[in-house]
């Protein structure tokens, strides 16, 4: 087993790991819920929910509006880490909005790996289109080399977040396989979204994972389709009724060393009640998990 297959499973181990298909070892799969939609409720009432969906932990959204400030991470990281371990769940990837390598950059990185996460997911870069795009493009590739350098020194991993739009960096895949060339996924992968993905490559779907598949560190399930009047406007919607199927999820997946799976809801009521986010995440977990035992 090679050094990258042995630091994933580490990385896995005493998750409480879930049935897994389509790539990988069987049964090495964890699934996480992307908190955002639940930052109401606390994190021991929402590590008792989320052991009753059978999942194994969260996203954790550590970042200004976040359930948890980079300010108050010192002190609230360990609470948080805690109440969800009352319930056998944990923090796997911390969503943060770091996008440099500086002093309180690092310090935000070791007072997670000190409470066991072992991962975090970056800010975005951001294209400024009145100005030159391939020397922005070098210019992120010399800011990721800094990063990846910090992550090694913390000995944490850093997932950059494939997501579309014009201007997010990384969502052509080309220009976010560049910025990762020669990188080893555990000082900094890719988290392969699946519905930004599919969304931003379209029927170039198969260069896209091409590019970008030995650098997934995580994969993020959601889902979208085409509507409006002239179905040129995005809508989100409830997984397996967008252009993101099983077919798509499990070419992801295939030949890949297990990682974690985040679920991302996005589709139903904007500012909707935790209660309503719940029973979201609910219908979607019930389709992800038959796709995992297929």
């Amino acid at each position: 087993m090679d050094r990258r297959s042995i630091l994933g499973l580490g990385m896995l181990a005493g998750s409480g790991l879930v049935l897994g298909g389509g790539g990988g070892e069987k049964g090495k799969w964890p699934v996480i819920l992307f908190e955002k939609p639940m930052q109401g409720m606390n994190y021991e009432k929402m590590g008792q929910e989320l052991e009753k969906l059978g999942v194994q932990g969260i996203e954790a959204t550590v970042r200004q509006g976040g359930h948890v400030s980079p300010q108050r991470a010192e002190e609230e990281i360990p609470k948080m880490v805690a109440d969800l371990g009352k319930s056998g769940q944990r923090a796997l990837i911390a969503a943060t909005t770091i996008g440099r390598a500086d002093a309180e950059s690092e310090k935000l990185l070791r007072i997670l790996k000190e409470n066991g996460i072992a991962r975090y997911r970056m800010d975005y870069f951001r294209y400024d289109h009145r100005k030159d795009l391939l020397s922005q493009q070098r210019d992120f590739v010399k800011r990721m080399k800094e990063m990846i350098a910090m992550n090694r020194e913390v000995g944490i991993q850093g997932l950059y977040q494939a997501h579309s739009g014009a201007q997010y960096a990384g969502s052509m895949a080309w220009d976010l396989a560049f910025m990762l060339e020669g990188v080893k996924v555990e000082e900094m992968g890719v988290a392969f979204d699946l519905r930004h993905v599919r969304m931003d490559s379209g029927l170039s779907f198969d260069t896209a994972l091409g590019l970008l598949k030995k650098h997934t560190g995580a994969i993020y399930v959601k889902d979208a389709r085409w509507g409006g009047e002239r179905t040129n406007q995005l809508v989100n919607v409830p997984l397996n009724q967008g252009f993101v199927d099983r077919g798509i999820f499990k070419k992801v997946m295939k030949g890949l060393e297990p990682v974690p799976i985040s679920l991302h809801v996005e589709w139903g009521k904007n500012g909707a009640e935790v209660t309503e986010a719940l029973q979201n995440f609910k219908s979607d977990w019930e389709v992800l998990r038959a796709w995992l035992e297929e």
